[in-house]
């Protein structure tokens, strides 16, 4: 029986073997339970790494909308869901965000592995970044942030078919 070290572990599977790596041609003599079992571990290999392709976690469901602040669509706004209560949310799941774009769009989670929120309530809350520099400051000076005094609320899963639109008016230029 041949045996070449990271051949060896391929080669009991077939009658012959050709590896242009090994630069060999080698007649393995095969055992006939190992055919079977060498057919078996190759299904279950492969059946192992599909399953591990899908998404990890519970279901999450896609939210989106937009955002104006003053009657004006507003860019640079960072959502904040924050779930009320555990139920399946966990880590990162409990607090859902986005960015809205130039158009004051945003899409929950994008960027994520899985974008969208697990089913459940929301306390929405904003902050209106300055630019996008790390010392950019919130033009609401902190007073949409607290998800206690938030009187903006969420159900997910939401209507689907229509965004959600946030009418926000700056508290800081009261």
């Amino acid at each position: 029986q041949a045996s070449i070290g990271f051949c060896s572990s391929v080669a009991f599977c077939w009658r012959r073997v050709s590896f242009s790596r090994c630069k060999v041609n080698m007649t393995v003599h095969m055992n006939p339970i190992r055919l079977p079992i060498c057919l078996l571990s190759v299904v279950c290999f492969a059946a192992q790494l599909l399953s591990g392709c899908g998404p990890v976690g519970p279901k999450k469901y896609p939210v989106t909308g937009s955002v104006k602040v003053d009657g004006s669509y507003a860019e640079r706004v960072l959502v904040q869901f924050t779930i009320e209560g555990t139920g399946e949310a966990s880590g990162n799941d409990k607090y859902p965000s986005a960015l809205t774009d130039s158009r004051g769009q945003f899409i929950l989670g994008k960027g994520s592995e899985q974008e969208g929120a697990v089913e459940g309530e929301y306390v929405v809350t904003f902050a209106w970044m300055s630019g996008p520099e790390l010392e950019a400051f919130d033009k609401f000076k902190g007073k949409l942030s607290n998800p206690s005094k938030s009187k903006h609320r969420v159900r997910v899963p939401a209507d689907t078919s229509k965004p959600l639109e946030f009418q926000l008016e700056n508290p800081a230029l009261k």
